[in-house]
């Protein structure tokens, strides 16, 4: 499993792959900061990698998330469209020291980083040891199936697997899929969801048949 994270560190994360590894920049999810959970989403011991004040994560209701789960919310200090991508203030210049007449402070205000958002919908379920890259949107209703790297946007109730991520296939036909968007049952009150809690396990056209607007 190690090995396995470092290789894909080391391609998604490039240089910087390293703090990954050594868990720098980690937190638990329910612990991190700029991360919103809706209500009954949980999780089995999921991280969150940050490295600017303007990463975002969201996460929608009645989610399901597995253990060993990483959401990496922005590219920390590599710069993508500049000279380099590798991060010199932080690991070839003594930080004491300036280079010309700007200190590392100076540096990193300078820097120009983009505003990352990560949006994970409602009742959506994602497996073990599951990487999510940074300004992704998974829809409502997606699974994604264990060791599976997101690296963009997720369509409502697609089922996700490999690395990089593809569609495995889609839970429902297309209009199953509008009618369950249009009953967003996620939304309900907690009391409506308790009282009908037996309809979550019957097959789904007559869960639509009956909860259809």
């Amino acid at each position: 499993m190690k090995q396995f994270l470092r290789k894909i560190a080391w391609v998604f994360l490039g240089k910087g792959y390293l703090d990954f590894l050594r868990g720098q920049n980690k937190t638990y999810l329910h612990q991190a900061k700029n991360v919103k959970i809706g209500y009954k989403t949980y999780h089995n011991g999921a991280f969150v990698w940050q490295w600017h004040q303007n990463s975002q994560l969201e996460i929608g209701k009645y989610c399901s998330i597995a253990n060993d789960v990483h959401f990496i919310l922005d590219s920390g200090h590599h710069m993508l469209s500049e000279v380099t991508s590798y991060p010199h203030f932080n690991h070839l210049v003594n930080k004491d020291l300036p280079i010309g007449n700007q200190t590392q402070s100076d540096f990193n205000r300078n820097i120009q980083t983009e505003e990352s958002k990560t949006i994970i919908g409602s009742d959506v379920w994602i497996g073990m040891n599951a990487i999510i890259l940074p300004n992704v949107k998974i829809g409502d209703g997606a699974t994604i199936l264990a060791g599976t790297v997101v690296t963009k946007d997720v369509p409502d109730y697609a089922v996700l697997g490999g690395i990089p991520g593809a569609i495995v296939k889609m839970k429902y036909d297309l209009d199953t899929i509008d009618k369950m968007k249009k009953i967003e049952w996620w939304n309900w009150s907690p009391q409506k969801v308790e009282e009908n809690v037996g309809d979550f396990y019957i097959p789904i056209h007559d869960f639509i048949i009956k909860w259809q607007k």
